[in-house]
C-alpha cells in the first residue's frame, strides 16, 4: 500500500472472541428482556429491549446523528477524541430512559477507530448504554471505509487500513451482500433508504441501480415518509 497502515501492524491487536446472537419471535412495539454471559464466565445484568413499530403503523420516535466518535471519561490519550461524544451519548441515554424513543440511526463515521482496533472495543462501551436497549442502525463513512486500491469511490487513507471490515463484523446490517453495505428497512411510517456515500452510486453503478428499484418500491399508502440518508 501506499501509507502504513496502522490496521495490518502497529494498530492490530487480537480481538478474541466476538460473540453474536439472533433473537427470534420478536414482535414490534414490544419490550424483552434478555441477559447474555455463561455460568462459567458469569452474566451480564437483566437488559431490557423495547422493538421498533411495524412499517406501516402510525408512528415512530427515533435519534438520528452521524460523526459521534468517542472520548475517554478519564485522562486515557486516545489517538482521536470526540469531547463531545461524552455529552451526545448522556442526552441519548436520557432520551432513551425515558421510554419516548423507538430507534436510533448512526449515520457514518462510527468510532473514527481508523486502524487502531482497541478503539472499537472503547466504542462500544460508550454506545452500550443506548445499543443494547434499541434498535441501533447505522450507515458506512469514510473512516470506516476508505483506503486506497481497495474499492472505496475515495483514495484517501481515512479509515487507516480498516477498508470496512470491522464496522461490518461489529454492525451487521440488512445488506445485500459483504462490503455492499446499503439496506432498506421500514418503521412506523417511515421507509428508510440507507446507501453507502464511500461506494460508486453514480449513474448506472450497481448501487444506484439498487436506489432506484428500492425508492420506485416503496408504498406512500403504507410508509408516506421516505428517509434517504447516508
Amino acid at each position: 500500500s501506499i501509507l502504513p497502515s496502522p490496521a495490518k501492524d502497529f494498530g492490530w491487536h487480537d480481538p478474541g472472541y466476538i460473540h453474536s446472537a439472533v433473537m427470534t419471535g420478536l414482535q414490534p412495539s414490544t419490550t424483552v428482556s434478555y441477559k447474555y454471559g455463561s455460568d462459567s464466565a458469569g452474566w451480564s445484568n437483566q437488559i431490557k429491549f423495547k422493538t421498533p413499530p411495524a412499517g406501516g403503523s402510525d408512528e415512530v420516535k427515533f435519534l438520528a446523528f452521524g460523526d459521534m466518535g468517542k472520548a475517554p471519561r478519564d485522562a486515557s490519550a486516545e489517538h482521536y477524541i470526540q469531547p463531545g461524544s461524552l455529552s451526545v451519548i448522556k442526552a441519548m441515554a436520557d432520551e432513551v430512559a425515558s421510554g419516548s424513543i423507538d430507534s436510533i440511526f448512526h449515520i457514518g463515521d462510527i468510532s473514527y477507530a481508523t486502524g487502531f482496533l482497541v478503539e472499537w472495543d472503547f466504542f462500544l462501551q460508550l454506545i452500550s448504554p443506548v445499543a443494547s436497549k434499541l434498535s441501533y442502525m447505522t450507515a458506512i463513512g469514510n473512516h470506516e471505509r476508505d483506503y486506497m486500491e481497495s474499492g472505496s469511490v475515495y483514495e484517501t487513507p481515512d479509515s487507516g487500513g480498516e477498508c470496512g471490515v470491522p464496522y461490518e463484523t461489529y454492525f451487521p446490517m440488512p445488506t445485500p451482500a459483504k462490503d455492499k453495505p446499503w439496506y432498506s428497512i421500514e418503521q412506523g411510517s417511515v421507509h428508510f433508504t440507507v446507501i453507502s456515500t464511500e461506494h460508486d452510486w453514480s449513474k448506472n453503478s450497481e448501487q444506484y441501480e439498487w436506489m432506484n428499484k428500492d425508492m420506485a418500491a416503496v408504498d406512500r399508502s403504507k410508509t408516506p415518509w421516505l428517509i434517504f440518508t447516508g
